[in-house]
């Protein structure tokens, strides 16, 4: 079967579910419906699947895994996730208890009076202390598929706790290299005042001295390249400030707690290039699509409590106790009494309203049986996407720094030439700009290759770790 048919013929699968299985094994194997392989590089190089790898301990970066120990132990939406999931855990508890017996406790007391001729009024008193059980015989599974939804949902609410988590790892991470990039780029613009404060000392001697290749002109071109760069330096501060804050709020710090300190605008460790393959199981550890096959799992699990619906409840109660006018008559063989009740219930009509809510949950079974095969697409989508973008983004970093070399070069000659009157002073400026702007592509572009790591990390749902085995490989070729 490929991916194709498996994706097209999920809804079918979903839909003959049996009632009596359990939730977490209700679904087909996701890298079984997403084919013999997707994504890589070139050729591939066969992976082993890492349980729970720390896949941001793969940027070398002591600093980044503080951070995340601090943000998945004080986040404040993490600690609302953790919340949503003890609810869940209490509805599995609820629908368990709902399949076993109920004992009840009772205690009643009447006091009231009749008139009698000739006697007048006759008062009488009534303890009757009781115990009762129930039971509902689960004849057709109702029960038992409601406690297997509720599994689910459980299921699908713990994975969303993990996607979540995940996510907010990437946060931390994106933020540290946001933080470093601000940081690094101003300290590239004050690198580029110092030199071009040295230019505009050159052009003013220059002009002071009366050389004639030098003009008023010149002197108010350096000064305008000096105060350009100069403007730059604010709306880069401003930036690395707003880093700052969201890093705190993501570490469930009070915005400005973080001080700026060289460690955590130090530059990030240069992140070895990904191997060229991965097998398609590591899509399975995706906490996303974990939770989108387990909330079919609970819509499948719905439809058969839907369906027992149309069928007969039997319900089993005995009850029992004491009933005496003394308090001191009580518990005594006499005053016993009891009953046992089975009772048989069924809605013989009800306008067709049980037979279309079977219907609206076959066909929220159906539409999240589809929205599972898009979820899946998608992942590979995004797995093709970040390793795509990963080696494109290095073979442009390559480039710019062959860019960045040439116009330092071109600088310095120029700046050379110009001191022994050999050049004018727009060559000068211009070559300024231009290594300039390839400093600072360079610094954003190492930016996109570390936000492409952490993209691809996401994608494939954790760290991966080089094996010699041959197993189904993700595959961008398109041959």
């Amino acid at each position: 079967m490929n991916a194709r048919t498996a994706i097209m013929a999920l809804p079918f699968v979903l839909a003959c579910q049996s009632a009596r299985t359990d939730a977490a094994d209700s679904m087909p194997d996701l890298a079984a419906l997403t084919g013999e392989s997707y994504a890589s590089i070139a050729d591939a190089t066969p992976m082993e699947i890492e349980a729970d790898g720390r896949w941001w301990e793969r940027f070398g970066d002591p600093l980044i895994d503080v951070l995340v120990e601090e943000a998945v132990e004080r986040n404040l939406d993490l600690h609302i996730a953790a919340a949503n999931v003890r609810e869940a855990e209490a509805r599995v508890r609820a629908a368990r208890g709902a399949r076993g017996p109920a004992l009840d406790a009772r205690m009643t007391a009447r006091r009231g009076f009749n008139n009698v001729e000739p006697a007048g009024r006759v008062y009488a008193t009534d303890l009757e202390p009781s115990l009762g059980v129930s039971w509902q015989a689960d004849l057709f599974g109702q029960l038992a598929a409601a406690e297997r939804a509720q599994a689910a949902t459980l299921f699908a609410t713990e994975a969303d706790r993990d996607a979540l988590e995940q996510s907010l790892i990437a946060a931390v991470v994106r933020q540290r290299v946001e933080i470093s990039l601000a940081a690094r780029r101003i300290a590239l613009a004050r690198d580029v005042i110092e030199s071009r404060q040295s230019t505009l000392r050159v052009v003013e001697g220059r002009y002071s001295r009366g050389v004639r290749s030098t003009s008023a002109v010149d002197v108010h071109l350096a000064r305008e390249n000096l105060a350009g760069v100069e403007s730059v330096v604010a709306p880069l501060e401003r930036n690395l400030a707003q880093a700052y804050h969201a890093l705190d709020v993501l570490l469930g710090r009070k915005p400005g707690a973080t001080s700026q300190d060289a460690s955590i605008t130090a530059a990030l460790p240069t992140a070895p290039a990904p191997p060229v393959g991965f097998p398609a199981q590591l899509l399975d550890r995706r906490p996303d699509l974990r939770a989108s096959r387990f909330r079919a799992a609970a819509t499948a699990a719905d439809v058969d409590v839907r369906i027992a619906d149309l069928y007969p409840d039997l319900v089993l109660s005995a009850s029992g106790g004491w009933s005496a006018s003394e308090l001191g008559d009580l518990f005594h063989a006499d005053t016993l009494f009891g009953n046992v009740l089975a009772e048989l219930a069924t809605t013989l009509f009800s306008s067709g309203r049980l037979e279309a809510e079977v219907d609206v949950a076959r066909a929220r079974l159906e539409a999240q049986s589809i929205a599972y095969a898009a979820d899946i697409l998608d992942a590979v989508r995004e797995v093709e996407d970040a390793l795509v973008a990963e080696q494109r983004l290095r073979e442009q970093l390559a480039g710019v720094e062959r860019q960045r070399d040439e116009a330092r070069r071109a600088e310095d000659l120029a700046h050379e030439r110009y001191r022994r009157g050999l050049e004018n002073l727009l060559t000068v400026l211009e070559t300024e700009r231009r290594r300039a702007n390839a400093d600072d592509n360079l610094l954003l572009l190492q930016a996109e290759v570390w936000n492409a790591r952490v993209d691809l990390h996401l994608a494939l749902g954790g760290d991966w770790r080089a094996l010699g085995d041959d197993g189904p490989l993700l595959r961008n070729d398109p041959r």
